[in-house]
């Protein structure tokens, strides 16, 4: 498993991060000594609320993730953000803020998963100033696509399923049908009673 967090942590680097080549045998250094692996399950949760100091930072190298909250209120699971394969997965306002962690973090397919704890990804970020950039670019594109996901839960629920799938098409293929419903603030009966609604109209 050593060996193939290595090579992982290797090609994110490379692919990812901007960072120069005499900086990178440091930072891998650092970072195998850091990083744990593990293999996760289909449907495995990896986290879990609670406080932001047992908070880590994921990286599903093969396959997709998504987290949920619990709204007390309706008392259902309401989806809140979609990770691709090879998309690191923080969240800021805990690791900068010290604010608790309200999302669970949940496996959609199999695969390896690396993870470190907030902490050490704040001893790299301050060590590295291609890592803190790379953060920055990362945080932008989430909260974009968090507002366009709060504005399309205001559509009618049929056209609201047709262009979220279309957003996103590998989810919609690899998640199930209660999950593709958290995503889109409707119950599971509610989705595929609509889903059918659609098949029957082309």
């Amino acid at each position: 498993m050593n060996d193939l967090k290595q090579k992982l942590l290797l090609s994110y680097l490379q692919s990812k991060l901007l960072v120069p080549a005499a900086k990178q045998p440091d930072l891998m250094e650092r970072a195998v000594q850091i990083t744990r692996i593990q293999k996760a399950l289909k449907n495995q949760v990896l986290e879990s609320p609670g406080p932001a100091a047992e908070g880590r930072a994921w990286l599903s190298v093969n396959a997709m993730v998504h987290s949920y909250y619990f709204n007390e209120k309706t008392q259902s699971n309401i989806g809140t953000y979609i990770w691709e394969k090879n998309e690191p997965i923080i969240f800021n306002n805990s690791l900068f803020q010290d604010m608790p962690r309200n999302h669970t973090i949940q496996m959609i397919e199999a695969g390896p998963v690396l993870s470190m704890s907030y902490q050490d990804l704040l001893d790299l970020r301050n060590a590295f100033p291609e890592i803190a950039q790379h953060m920055e670019e990362l945080s932008i594109q989430k909260e974009q696509s968090y507002q366009d996901r709060i504005i399309l839960l205001n559509a009618p629920t049929q056209e609201r399923i047709i262009h979220f799938e279309a957003d996103n098409p590998l989810f919609s293929q690899v998640a199930n049908s209660t999950i593709k419903a958290m995503h889109l603030g409707i119950c599971r009966q509610t989705y595929d009673r609509a889903k059918k609604q659609i098949k029957n109209q082309k």
